[in-house]
């Protein structure tokens, strides 16, 4: 398949909607779709970054293994094929067998073609969920850009497997430098896992971000988990950083507060900028990847807090409020502020505000009652996720007189 040729899942999978326009055309309707968005609060253009990796640029996928579905559903107690892909667009109980990704880690297609004969040869069925039986769940893969490490995690029900011919298919077809298996007992459609064992290699794989700074860059270094956040487009995300990092220039702040702050990607952008970073994160092992990862990057000026945030906000209101000369860079989830979160950041009125949003249709409805204390700077996006319709929007807010 050639690099210009579309994917020969387009239009079926639900995981890319618009490979069949040029990616100039791309980054131009997201430029168009975030002015229609924003027009009652921001009358100027907002130019989109474009990332500079447009195939395989995900450094994570996770494609579920499922019962096949037919056009013609089969009787009762017929035993369906197990396959292993994503989910047809807009037809999320649909899966969809595949056997490349052109987006996902280089190599997909050979270690998807090695585990669906594993499988088949050993005669693993998909967990189904209705009739709460089988074993495979989902194939998480794992790959560091620039490090070139990778990890490949088999996320399974409970039970016995045999381990060795798992590892050994993974290590002909993708070279893992760290295999785990997983344990879930849940029901719901999530590629997570409550207990983790490690089959093969290293416990985690390491990853390298080369930060923009002027006419150089802050090289930062992190070992990422199995379970853990780590931005999905590193090469897109370092300019986004960079970004971040010249606001932090900008206003100048003494001290930084870091909400939503996961593993401290942006706290560590930034971090030898001011006296010191507070890195509110509610996941703990999110904060415990920050503390091993400033520890990996000799940064000591950075706080993890596992606290959700709203909470943690409140006790600044109930305390001692924000450190003098602070600013605050918000990066929630896709569902954005809560409204307790909102509330208390306009009674603590911090100076200056940096919202980096994954949803712009949730950033266009909270930023009304965010513009009753602060006024609107600048905008800026960046697509960290070419071929869909997700884009990062950056929106810089500054206290009212």
């Amino acid at each position: 398949m050639s690099p210009s040729g579309l994917c020969p899942y387009f239009g079926d999978c639900g995981g890319c909607q618009s490979q069949d326009l040029s990616y100039p055309a791309q980054v131009s309707a997201k430029e168009v779709l975030l002015r229609e968005l924003f027009a009652t609060v921001w009358r100027e253009a907002i130019p989109v970054t474009p990332s500079p990796v447009v195939w395989h640029y995900r450094n994570k996928v996770d494609p579920a293994f499922a019962p096949k579905r037919y056009e013609t559903p089969p009787p009762k107690d017929f035993e369906r094929e197990t396959v292993l892909g994503f989910k047809k667009r807009g037809r999320w109980y649909w899966p969809l067998e595949i056997e490349a990704c052109r987006i996902g880690p280089e190599g997909l297609d050979k270690l998807m073609a090695g585990v669906r004969a594993w499988y088949r040869g050993a005669g693993l069925r998909a967990f189904d969920a209705k009739r709460k039986q089988g074993f495979l769940r989902n194939l998480l893969v794992r790959d560091g850009k620039r490090s070139g490490e990778r990890m490949v995690v088999l996320l399974t029900c409970p039970g016995p497997f045999d381990a060795a011919s798992f590892v050994k298919v993974v290590r002909e077809t993708y070279g893992a430098d760290s295999i785990y298996r997983g344990i879930s007992e849940s029901l719901a459609d999530v590629a997570f896992a409550e207990d983790l064992e490690l089959l093969y290699g290293a416990p985690t794989i390491g990853e390298h971000m080369r930060i923009p700074d002027g006419d150089g860059t802050v090289d930062l270094s992190f070992q990422i988990s199995p379970m853990s956040f780590f931005q999905t487009n590193p090469a897109a995300t370092e300019l986004l950083y960079g970004a971040i990092r010249a606001w932090v220039h900008a206003v100048q702040p003494t001290h930084l507060y870091d909400l939503y702050g996961g593993m401290g990607g942006i706290a560590f952008s930034c971090a030898d900028l001011v006296d010191q970073v507070w890195s509110v994160e509610s996941v703990e092992a999110a904060s415990m990847d920050g503390r091993e990862n400033a520890c990996r990057n000799g940064i000591e000026n950075v706080a993890f807090i596992t606290e959700k945030v709203e909470k943690y906000l409140r006790r600044l209101v109930e305390t001692e409020g924000l450190a003098e000369g602070a600013a605050i860079v918000l990066d929630p989830a896709r569902s954005g502020l809560v409204p307790k979160a909102i509330r208390r950041l306009k009674e603590l009125a911090p100076e200056n505000v940096l919202y980096v949003s994954c949803n712009p249709k949730i950033l266009a409805r909270e930023l009304p009652e965010l513009l009753e204390t602060h006024e609107l700077i600048s905008m800026r996006g960046f697509d960290l996720f070419p071929h869909t319709r997700h884009v990062e929007v950056v929106a810089s807010l500054r206290r009212r007189k």
